[in-house]
This record gives C-alpha cells, sequence and structure tokens, in this order.
C-alpha cells in the first residue's frame, strides 16, 4: 500500500460524518440521514451508539465547537465544508466525550485531511487539534466565550443557538424562561415510553412504575431519564414517545371531546395511540403515506387515509378535529437539534400561513358546536398564541376553552403549546 494513502476512518466516524454531511449539506433529517448511514452495512452496535452520540451531540453544540476553532483559525470559511465538519467533529470529541482519548480524535482527523485531493491540510489539522486538546477544562468554562462579546453574543457561543432564535426567545418569554430554554436544548430529551397494546404491559407497567429514577407517569406513558436503556428490552420492543406530547395531551382534556376525533395530522400517531388508550373513536390522516403506513401497523384498527389537512374532507363528519400542527420544531431542539441550524426567521411566516390553512379548514369540517385540539411543539409566539387569537378573531363565535405550555422548568427537556377551541354553534 502507498505510504500516502490515509487509512480508512474508523466506523462511528465515518457513520457520523455521512449522516451530518446529508443533514447540513442537504437539508435531510438528521435521524432519517443517520438510520441511512447505519443500514447501509452491518455495524457493531457499540458503533452504532458512538456515531448516534457524536452526530447528535455535535448538532447540539455545533456553536460552541464552532467558537473554539475560531480561536485558533484565521479563517475557518476558507476550509472545504466538509473538512470543517470533520475537524469541528473531532474538536467535538475532544471537548465532550470523556471516553475517547484525545489522540485518537487527532489521529482519524488528520487522516481525513489527506483525503481532499491538492491541498496540504493535515498539518493545519494537527495544530488546531492540539491547541483543543490543550484546553482541558478551559473549554467548560463560560469566561472562555465571554471573550470580547456582547451578551446576546455570548449566549449564541456558550448556548450554542443561532443569535435570531436566542434573541426572539429573550424578547417573547424574558431573560429567565430564555435562559431555561436554553439549557433545556443543550440536553437530550427524556425517554418517553407507551405501553398501550403491547402484550406484556401490565408486567411492564409494574417494572417500570417501580424504578426509582422514573420522572413522570400518565396513563400507559412513562418519562425516564435521557440515555435510559434496558438490557434485555421485551420482543415487541417498547413504543418510544414523547413524554411531553403526551402532556399536552392530556392537558387538553381528551375525555371530553366530542366524537368522533379526526387526527388530521396524525403522523406515526403519537396521539392516536394516546386517544385509543382512552377508548376514544379515533380516525386519522397525513400528507405522508409512509408515517400513515406506520401508524396503521401499530394501530391496525384505526381507519386511516392519506390527505391535506389543509384541504381535505374526512370520511365521517368530527366532532373534534386534532391538529398536530407543522411548525417550525423550535420547542423540541433536544430531539432535533439539526432543526436551529436550518430553520431562519423567514420560516416561520409561511408555516404561520399553513397552519392557518389547516385550522380553517377544520372548522369548516368539524360539527358546528364542535372542538378543534390545537397542538405545536415550537416556541414561537406566532405560531402559538398568535395563531390562535388571529383564529379566534376570525371565526364569530369560536371560544378557547384552554391553553397551556410545558413550563420552562420542564425535567423532560422539550416544551409542547396546547389550545382548546369550541366552535360556534
Amino acid at each position: 500500500m502507498n505510504q500516502h494513502t490515509p487509512k480508512p476512518l474508523p466506523p462511528a466516524r465515518r457513520i457520523a460524518l455521512e449522516a451530518l454531511s446529508h443533514c447540513l449539506f442537504s437539508g435531510h433529517d438528521i435521524q432519517a440521514t443517520l438510520d441511512t448511514a447505519l443500514s447501509a452495512k452491518p455495524t457493531d452496535p457499540r458503533d452504532t451508539g458512538l456515531a448516534t452520540e457524536i452526530a447528535y451531540g455535535y448538532l447540539r453544540h455545533k456553536g460552541r465547537v464552532e467558537y473554539v476553532l475560531s480561536r485558533f483559525l484565521q479563517d475557518p470559511g476558507k476550509l472545504p465544508p466538509k473538512m470543517r465538519l470533520a475537524m469541528g467533529v473531532a474538536a467535538y470529541e475532544m471537548i465532550f466525550l470523556d471516553k475517547v482519548p484525545a489522540y485518537a480524535s487527532v489521529d482519524w482527523a488528520v487522516e481525513f485531511s489527506k483525503t481532499k485531493p491538492g491541498t496540504r491540510l493535515s498539518g493545519l489539522f494537527n495544530a488546531v487539534l492540539r491547541r483543543v486538546a490543550e484546553l482541558g477544562e478551559t473549554a467548560h468554562d463560560p469566561d472562555f466565550y465571554r471573550k470580547d462579546a456582547s451578551g446576546p453574543e455570548f449566549l449564541t457561543r456558550w448556548y450554542s443557538c443561532p443569535q435570531w432564535l436566542a434573541d426572539m426567545w429573550r424578547h417573547a418569554y424574558g431573560e429567565a424562561d430564555t435562559l431555561a430554554y436554553l439549557k433545556a436544548q443543550l440536553n437530550p430529551p427524556a425517554l418517553g415510553i407507551n405501553l398501550f397494546g403491547h402484550p406484556e404491559a401490565d408486567e411492564l407497567y409494574a417494572d417500570l412504575a417501580a424504578l426509582p429514577e422514573v420522572l413522570d407517569i400518565e396513563g400507559m406513558s412513562f418519562a425516564l431519564p435521557p440515555g435510559t436503556s434496558f438490557e434485555d428490552e421485551p420482543r415487541p420492543p417498547l413504543a418510544r414517545q414523547s413524554f411531553a406530547a403526551r402532556q399536552v395531551i392530556e392537558r387538553l382534556s381528551p375525555a371530553a371531546w366530542p366524537e368522533p376525533v379526526w387526527d388530521a395530522c396524525a403522523g406515526r400517531g403519537g396521539k392516536t395511540r394516546i386517544l385509543r388508550e382512552k377508548n376514544i373513536d379515533t380516525f386519522a390522516s397525513d400528507i405522508h403515506r409512509g408515517r400513515l403506513a406506520a401508524l396503521s401497523r401499530e394501530l391496525p384498527e384505526v381507519t386511516t387515509f392519506e390527505a391535506d389537512a389543509a384541504t381535505a374532507t374526512p370520511p365521517r363528519q368530527p366532532g373534534t378535529v386534532l391538529l398536530d400542527l407543522p411548525c417550525s420544531g423550535l420547542g423540541v431542539l433536544s430531539r432535533r437539534p439539526d432543526t436551529k441550524w436550518k430553520r431562519t426567521a423567514r420560516d416561520l411566516d409561511d408555516l404561520v400561513r399553513l397552519q392557518t390553512e389547516i385550522l380553517d379548514n377544520a372548522a369548516i369540517q368539524a360539527r358546528p358546536g364542535g372542538t378543534l385540539a390545537v397542538v405545536t411543539c415550537t416556541l414561537n409566539p406566532d405560531e402559538n398564541q398568535g395563531l390562535v387569537r388571529t383564529f379566534l378573531a376570525a371565526h364569530p363565535g369560536a371560544a378557547l376553552q384552554t391553553e397551556w405550555t410545558t413550563p420552562p422548568d420542564s425535567p423532560l427537556n422539550e416544551f409542547f403549546y396546547g389550545a382548546l377551541i369550541t366552535l360556534a354553534p
């Protein structure tokens, strides 16, 4: 073998870089790109775990990592994008992954730098990453990120968050709640489990309820600390579901909703599952055929149909329309950290227009005097309170019954908004 031929990337780094490249440079969802990279060939479970940790961890802390690198690079923008990404991932490992030796991160990154034809980047990679390694605990000191920074600039560096988003939160929610939201999005979400429909539900319920670390229980759903794993997971596997999503549905008192319920933006059926657990007559639709197929596999008793909620006429007139609206996802950055690097302030107006169309159609399709249950997973008043106020102003006789938002100090690290609207008779 030619002595200048770079060594192959370790599997976990190859998978993480492939997923992150498709996510950040082509706009794909991180979970989808990671699933694709992991399924390309058999992967050791340890490499799967490390690749997942690297991909999600890097996206959560990308802003902080890029600031660290900027202290040692005169012009980071001159690096080819994939090379800049590789340097960032290696720096992330060195700052945040204590179990990975610094020399291992430097080694694979330097080897990767040799794959760019016509460049001599290995010396630069080696020098910069060694400087990162020398930082030690300084890389975890907030004062390091305050150098020559205004208050807003410090927040974007330390909390790894685009400045437009931090500014919007401060304006909308105030300093204290903004800090709570910024801290939450740097951490993984709580593990949510729903046992409804599992053949061993009763036995598993008792086992989970007895765990000292359980954070909360609602019906057949549990919240456990982030990173909780089970050595011997039963078959079929436990159904994962955001516990914060369960909470918002519960706060809207679904047992009192007029039936039947049309879950008009059902996705893979997480909220349909909650309604079926309560024996609520429910049918579901979504614009994505693949998501509906997953719902039908999980809940075969539920009638489904492919439809755009902004224009659809359901096969039965619903008493209630449940709208888990398409939104900017700014409340679930802990689960989808790539969102903060893809969204822009301009995107939010387009989403509000779509949400308005969906709400208006739901009001036409529901029975007179029926109910709209509105849910989002975002922290943006224009998509939440503002959207509902605009709807009420445009629909005389409609009334707001309930409005709820996940508290800023929630240990779940995810934030949902919900509103219950009664339509005119």
